[in-house]
């Protein structure tokens, strides 16, 4: 069986690269390896829901706390956080790969407002039950329904109430079904984005 990039110890042999890429108007680098999630390029889903956030939140305060649940190398988190300097921003990321180049891409670029855990999204430790004001997730896809069903539970625990879970998926990779399951958790839900097949929906929690 091949390697899936959400794996907690990656066993592939090291292929580091440099990869450039222009967020919400800054050049960002990243350091990327095998063994991660879209090594070659800031992956559509993920610059999806960096736009369509940063959007939505020019209309509203300023984020304060804000949790990614399966932040890979960084680029989601890290894109907000440069944008948005007063803000602060956590992820949680179980490939121990992915969640050293993260660090590694946080001091590459100068951006201190982050800290990441390398850590099961889908199990979040107590401390961090109600403290965020935004959790964001592009789930991992190829590790299940039931796995962004949890990332999805998890985000319910870990925001405060009026707080928000965006999370962008594709409508061929599960998106009708996914929405279900949000409203279910949450009691509400909505489709705020739909760019190219990939929706971006958001929940409240009540």
């Amino acid at each position: 069986m091949s390697e899936q990039y959400f794996e907690q110890k990656p066993s592939s042999k090291h292929e580091e690269q440099m990869i450039q890429a222009n967020l919400l108007g800054d050049a960002i680098r990243f350091k990327t390896d095998r063994g991660v999630f879209s090594k070659n390029q800031i992956d559509f889903g993920s610059r999806t829901l960096i736009e369509c956030f940063v959007e939505y939140a020019a209309m509203q305060d300023l984020p304060k706390r804000v949790l990614e649940l399966g932040a890979g190398y960084g680029p989601i988190l890290l894109a907000l956080a440069k944008y948005y300097p007063q803000s602060f921003f956590e992820g949680v990321e179980v490939n121990e790969r992915a969640y050293e180049l993260s660090r590694e891409n946080a001091a590459l670029n100068h951006i201190t407002n982050v800290k990441f855990n390398q850590g099961d999204a889908t199990d979040l430790p107590h401390s961090f039950e109600e403290s965020y004001d935004y959790v964001l997730t592009n789930p991992p896809i190829r590790a299940g329904k039931q796995t962004i069903q949890l990332f999805v539970n998890q985000a319910q625990r870990a925001l405060e109430t009026d707080g928000e879970l965006w999370l962008v998926i594709a409508k061929k990779q599960g998106a009708p079904s996914m929405k279900k399951h949000m409203q279910e958790v949450f009691g509400n839900v909505e489709r705020v984005a739909l760019n190219k097949g990939y929706w971006v929906l958001k929940s409240t929690k009540v």
